[in-house]
Formats: structure tokens, C-alpha cells, sequence
């Protein structure tokens, strides 16, 4: 699953914008296929996913204060999530996890935050996720999603 789909899935199962959610993707162009190399279908699911997220109400844009964070999901009573988002591609799973992990905790200037990596919803991927202690998901008040087409699952933060 490629990254704008985890986008997509994550907007559509746990923060519809038509359930109030205003919700800004930062979307680069690897995610659209643009540039480097990419299996044939990536810029046509790319292009499909990006339409759904246009189409549904998404603000694709470098968010005002969260910058180039990939997606930002806030709604009245609920408050505000700040979330990076991983997909399948050449770069080895524990990297992108790693990487993702290192922009999260750059981002957390605000307690008041939830903040989130989203992975698709794979045994490989909850394999990498479960490496964060539990002690550091709490303390970080950092939530674990795994996507698919078909919802969204949370690990759970303390056993």
C-alpha cells in the first residue's frame, strides 16, 4: 500500500471530514510517482487517491503551523492530530519507520497535540511499530495506526 493510500484509508476510516474533520495532506512528489523510480500502477493510484482527497474536502497544502507535516486532522472537542504517514516502497520498512519516527518527535513543540505514525496494516509493519517501547508511546503521547482499505487499527499504548 502506498503512502497517499494510507492517507486516503486514515481520512476515510478515522477522521471523515464529513463528520467534521478538517483535515490538510502534504503531498510530495515521490507520493505522486513523479520522481525516482516506481512500479508502473504508483501514479495511477497515486492520481486516484490524491482526486478522493480533493474531491472529499482535504486541504492539500503545507499546513500553517505544522508545516510540512502529512496530515493534520482537527475537529472542535477533539482536538488536533498531527500524524506522518508511511507506505510500501524500496526504502527498507525499519528506516521509514525510523525516519517517520525522527519527524514526529520533531513536530512535538505543543502537549496539547496528539500526535500519530500511520503505517499500512501489515504483520511487517506492526512488527516495526511494536518496537516503540511503551513507556516512550505513552510518555510522547504518540498514537499507532495500521491502515487498510478496509479500516484503521490502534496498537495499544500501555499492556
Amino acid at each position: 500500500m502506498y503512502q497517499l493510500e494510507v492517507k486516503r484509508w486514515l481520512i476515510e476510516h478515522r477522521f471523515p471530514i464529513a463528520a467534521g474533520w478538517n483535515v490538510t495532506v502534504d503531498i510530495d512528489s515521490m507520493e505522486r510517482g513523479e520522481v525516482g523510480q516506481h512500479p508502473p500502477d504508483k501514479k495511477v493510484i497515486a492520481s486516484e487517491c490524491e482526486g478522493w482527497l480533493r474531491g472529499n474536502g482535504a486541504k492539500i497544502v503545507a499546513h500553517h503551523l505544522y508545516g510540512r507535516a502529512d496530515l493534520v486532522a482537527t475537529k472542535e472537542g477533539l482536538g488536533t492530530f498531527v500524524i506522518e504517514v508511511e507506505g510500501d516502497s524500496s526504502r527498507q520498512r525499519e528506516q521509514a519507520m525510523y525516519s517517520a519516527l525522527g519527524q514526529i518527535v520533531l513536530a512535538m513543540a505543543d502537549s496539547t497535540v496528539n500526535y500519530g505514525l500511520a503505517v499500512p496494516d501489515a504483520e511487517r509493519w506492526e512488527t516495526q511499530l511494536n518496537k516503540i517501547p511503551h513507556r516512550v508511546r505513552d510518555r510522547l503521547n504518540l498514537t499507532l495506526f495500521l491502515v487498510s482499505k478496509e479500516g484503521v487499527r490502534q496498537l495499544p499504548s500501555a499492556v
